[in-house]
């Protein structure tokens, strides 16, 4: 479970998030994309990574490579890592490929609009969810969007600019400090870019079945992971956003600040992350399956 149930559910796993937003499926369509990060702890990334559509099912496939400092220090080389998911709405299954422990996990698709079932999957001890409360404030979060009127042209295709900047703050009472997190995305999405249909089509019935807002699988995913609630504060902020998101970038910076109000005040900034995912090229056709499988040798682990 640690992809599919780390954080939010809505991000629906790591390589979910990047590529979810929501007529039905036409034909099938592959979609690949470069993706770079450079993450505080875990240094570089480069990966390819693949989402296939077919008829009721969609296929996601991450393949990266870790470099940078830190994986010198503990392993003494780069890191190759894989993850394939697979979401099947006839089969009402997501498919988690482990390639570590050589398994495949099955989770029930019903069981992931149940939050009952989610959260039991999670649960804290009753202390520590107990201290938690009485430790931490959360302020309201605050989005800012913005969509730019002129048309841009990038991979091709005709593409709508759109810049977003989004503000958390948990405050310390205990310690008297703040900690707030800045996440920036600068978006550029296209209705033009072949298989948008078929993309929708998909995503507004994964929506429709998990119950989710579909906003919360859209474009604007992994930037949303970060938002807790309802999204009507800021819907009509976002419902412009549309499109196939042919560039993605986003910044995620901390800032922590300690003896809050006091002239004893410092605070320590710190840039956790830097991602770009941007559409190499669309594949139309069958789709060939076989590229997201798992080896014939993988076992079943059927999580109940």
């Amino acid at each position: 479970m640690k992809h599919i149930f780390r954080g939010s559910v809505v991000a629906l796993g790591a390589a979910a998030a990047l590529f979810l937003y929501a007529a039905p499926c036409r034909a099938d369509v592959l979609f690949v994309h470069d993706y770079k990060a450079t993450e505080y702890l875990m240094g570089a990334q480069d990966a390819e990574l693949l989402a296939g559509y077919t008829g009721q099912a969609m296929f996601l496939d991450k393949k990266a490579r870790y470099t940078g400092r830190m994986m010198e220090v503990f392993l003494g080389k780069d890191k190759e890592v894989r993850e394939t998911v697979h979401f099947l709405l006839d089969k009402d299954q997501i498919r988690e490929i482990d390639y570590y422990k050589g398994k495949v996990i099955v989770f029930p698709l019903e069981k992931l609009s149940d939050i009952s079932w989610i959260k039991g999957k999670e649960t804290l001890d009753k202390d520590t969810a107990e201290m938690i409360r009485e430790r931490y404030r959360t302020v309201p979060p605050k989005l800012s969007v913005t969509i730019h009127p002129k048309k841009e042209t990038l991979g091709g295709y005709t593409c709508r600019r759109v810049d977003m900047d989004m503000r958390l703050e948990t405050i310390d009472v205990k310690k008297n400090s703040s900690s707030v997190t800045l996440v920036k995305q600068t978006l550029w999405v296209s209705t033009t870019v072949p298989g948008y249909d078929e993309y929708t089509a998909f995503h507004r019935k994964l929506a429709k079945r998990l119950g989710l807002d579909a906003l919360r699988l859209g474009n604007l995913s992994v930037l949303l992971g970060y938002w807790e609630g309802s999204l009507d504060p800021i819907r009509d902020s976002l419902k412009g956003v549309k499109g196939y998101p042919v560039k993605s970038v986003i910044t995620v910076e901390g800032h922590y600040t300690a003896s809050v109000g006091t002239d004893s005040a410092k605070t320590n900034t710190m840039q956790l992350k830097e991602e770009s995912v941007e559409l190499r090229k669309v594949l139309t056709g069958t789709l060939d399956k076989t590229r997201f499988m798992a080896p014939s040798e993988f076992g079943v682990t059927v999580v109940e």
